[in-house]
């Protein structure tokens, strides 16, 4: 029975250990690399090209070291297991020295760990970003809390008057002193100018001196700049989620699938997790509580963030949580182990569910 091989050197039909035919990778090593790294998903072309000269001349019985990689071809052939052929002995066969293919395989071994790496970088920085963001939100609100009981004793009126926080932070940072205030510099909706307008005639604040407005003003801009940092941060990662995981960021937002990818560690490792885990991501706490006292389980974590989840009606997010779940770890998948865009179909399926779901 014919062994069909794979390695370094190239792709190898072996008959007793003799090779009957080949496809050599070269010495190219980034090339030899990327063909190493496809094998471990996949098929490459120079075993798809050895297969059919099998199967053309009779072989309907094929030996490999992975049966289960083969599955998908239609070639009419059946693959069985079988120990890997040894290195050396087909690179003697070739005329090749043991030291020279032991530089090869160091070679080849370096270029692929330094492709992963590359790519972990990538995966990662996302993951950096997307918890910085909460970090700058939570510093942002942090100082704001500040800032409004500051600028309180000034025009305690805004505080209620102006609900956002980043809307309060760029007021007092680009205005400062009450009765600079306008309709151009407040920029809130009509109704909302209006009233903040109509309060600066009875106003129960204190003068500030042009030192107490300098020294508000060096808290309200750094502030006010913590704001306009995390709009960009998340500029950054909606554009390299769409690089890294397009059918991830089209299906579930650039936001939650980094979240989702933060909390489970990796791309990668998201795209084997089960949907069930996938659902409950970021509600750790609450599931441990139910494995403690044995109370409800949660039915969703950081999931729960996608609006047509947060909306709906209690008694279908559970079912909606564990349809997006679904679809997510499909997206996740796809992402990490192929180059299909199957995002709208997976969109198109969980929104036909949903409309389902809220009849």
């Amino acid at each position: 029975m014919m062994q069909l091989e794979t390695n370094i050197l190239g792709v190898f039909a072996l008959k007793n250990g003799k090779i009957i035919l080949k496809e050599t990778f070269g010495k190219d090593i980034p090339k030899i690399a990327g063909k190493i790294r496809a094998i471990s998903d996949g098929v490459v072309e120079e075993e798809k090209k050895v297969l059919k000269e099998l199967s053309d001349t009779g072989n309907k019985k094929i030996a490999v070291s992975n049966p289960l990689r083969f599955k998908s071809l239609k070639t009419g052939v059946e693959f069985l297991q079988a120990k890997p052929a040894n290195l050396f002995e087909i690179s003697r066969t070739l005329g090749m020295q043991d030291e020279e293919v032991r530089k090869i395989l160091r070679q080849v071994n370096t270029e692929i760990s330094r492709r992963k790496l590359k790519e972990i970088e990538r995966d990662q920085l996302v993951i950096q970003a997307v918890k910085s963001l909460d970090e700058i939100q939570d510093a942002a609100n942090l100082l704001n809390e500040r800032l409004r009981e500051w600028y309180s004793l000034h025009f305690p009126e805004l505080d209620h008057l102006v609900e956002g926080n980043e809307a309060f932070t760029k007021i007092v940072a680009t205005t400062g002193n009450r009765s600079g205030l306008n309709e151009k510099n407040l920029l809130l909706d009509p109704k909302h100018n209006k009233n903040v307008l109509e309060s600066l005639k009875t106003t129960l604040g204190v003068d500030f001196t042009k030192e107490d407005l300098e020294a508000i003003g060096k808290l309200a801009r750094p502030t006010l700049a913590l704001y306009d940092s995390k709009s960009e941060i998340e500029k950054y990662i909606e554009g390299e989620m769409r690089e890294i995981a397009p059918n991830l960021t089209e299906l579930a937002g650039a936001q939650l699938g980094a979240r989702l990818m933060a909390i489970a560690g990796s791309l990668k490792r998201l795209a084997v997790l089960p949907a069930g885990t996938i659902q409950v991501l970021g509600a750790e706490d609450a599931f441990f509580r139910f494995l403690q006292t044995g109370k409800r389980p949660p039915k969703h974590g950081v999931i729960f963030q996608y609006p047509d989840i947060r909306s709906a009606k209690k008694n279908i997010r559970g079912k909606l949580a564990r349809t997006l779940a679904a679809k997510i770890a499909i997206a996740a998948r796809a992402d990490a182990y192929g180059k299909n865009f199957i995002a709208p179909k997976l969109l198109k399926d969980y929104k036909k569910r949903f409309k389902d779901l809220s009849k």
